[in-house]
């Protein structure tokens, strides 16, 4: 599963690192673009409202191995493309295929670890998933310069069916001998039951929305505008995008298991130690929308790490969701969440392509004001979502180790 957490990252870093060739091949504008790689975002998240009970009913296993195998169709699709449409249509099951590996892989978890190491093994699960993006910022600038974007896709393709292979092969949904909270005669857990009981949790709306703007707005800076944006308003070639754009992922492994620890060893709250790292989250993008400019390169690399780093309290508020709903839940509070989360990362790079078209562009490069306008969405939306997520109920006490 540590292989396959890498598959979902990979298409969202191939897509950034290929974007001036893939906007040269369908003669793309920024709106068009914008969706070209949302709709891989869009339909990921519209698949987590089924995905929850699947996995929940079906298991993790059969779900996993099964959408790996449409994934790997998607990509394959997006390299053979002739037309935009086509190429919007791989993108889309591409993001249908890679919709179950991180909820998944967190529901595998749920069964296989106690619970006083949940945000640990979520912390270890987030960082093995940015790990793709580590690997996949700079190696795919030069791939895509080397193979062309066809060509990285294509790979891709058939890196994806053998891990869907390997997961069928290899994971089990649960240890031997556990019954799944469902098997029980006297549970009278039904699918209508469990989403009654997560959409009617104000707390679920809170941590949703908070899901909605830091996971949105961290991938749409990273899945898309952060390399468009070092390029054009600071010069970089892509090679050297690719570099910066890498430190948002060193920051992110570095930080969800840190993170992940702290909170289950050393603190009373994760309610609080989220919010405390979510408000420092907050300072690389008002570094983005007042403060970098041509001139100040020297920010560009603590900044970026500066997002990934403190984005990591997404760990922190999806153990706390994990925590207010029983075992037979888990997959459907956290795919439920998990919409908004990377439905937050479509609407986000869609409605920043638009903000940023609408500013005449120099040459072949949009200005600093397009960026800057476009990254106070995000900001807007994350100190909202925090207000709400104050109100949050916080259930269960962590227990110090």
């Amino acid at each position: 599963m540590g292989l396959g957490l890498l598959r979902p990252v990979l298409p969202l870093a191939q897509i950034e690192e290929a974007v001036g060739q893939v906007a040269c091949q369908f003669a793309l504008g920024a709106e068009r673009l914008g969706l070209l790689s949302s709709v891989f975002f869009l339909v990921f998240a519209a698949a987590q409202v089924p995905l929850g009970p699947a996995l929940d009913f079906i298991g993790p296993r059969k779900v996993i191995s099964a959408l790996g195998c449409v994934g790997a169709l998607g990509s394959l699709i997006f390299a053979l493309a002739p037309a935009y449409g086509i190429a919007v249509l791989g993108r889309g099951l591409t993001g249908l295929g890679m919709a179950c590996m991180y909820m998944g892989t967190l529901t595998l978890a749920a069964n296989w670890y106690p619970p006083r190491s949940f945000a640990t093994v979520t912390g270890i699960v987030a960082s093995l998933g940015n790990t793709g993006a580590l690997t996949a910022t700079l190696p795919l600038a030069l791939m895509a310069a080397s193979l062309g974007w066809r060509g990285s896709f294509l790979l891709f393709s058939a890196v994806n069916l053998l891990l869907a292979i390997l997961a069928w092969v290899i994971v089990r949904d649960r240890p031997e001998g556990v019954r799944p909270p469902s098997a029980d005669p006297a549970d009278s857990f039904s699918l209508p039951r469990a989403f009654g009981a997560v959409l009617g949790s104000f707390s679920f709306w809170s941590i949703a929305l908070l899901n909605f703007s830091i996971a949105g707005s961290f991938l749409a800076v990273q899945g898309l505008w952060g390399g468009p944006y070092l390029m054009d308003v600071f010069g970089l070639t892509p090679v050297g995008a690719g570099s910066v754009l890498s430190s948002i992922a060193v920051g992110y492994i570095v930080g969800c298991p840190l993170t992940g620890m702290i909170s289950d060893r050393l603190v009373s709250s994760r309610k609080k130690l989220t919010l405390a790292v979510l408000s420092l989250y907050l300072l690389p993008w008002l570094g983005l929308v007042l403060f970098l400019a041509p001139g100040r390169e020297s920010f560009l690399y603590p900044a970026y790490l500066s997002i990934g780093l403190f984005a990591s309290g997404s760990v922190l508020f999806i153990t706390h969701l994990k925590e207010l709903f029983p075992a037979r839940m888990v997959g459907t509070a956290l795919s439920l969440s998990n919409l908004f989360a990377i439905g937050g990362a479509g609407v986000l790079q869609y409605l920043m392509g638009v903000i940023i078209e609408r500013h005449p562009p120099l040459g072949r490069a949009y200005p600093l004001e397009a960026y800057r306008e476009a990254f106070l969405l995000p900001l807007a939306a994350m100190i909202v979502s925090l207000v709400l997520y104050l109100r949050a109920e916080e259930r269960t006490a962590v227990p110090k180790q």
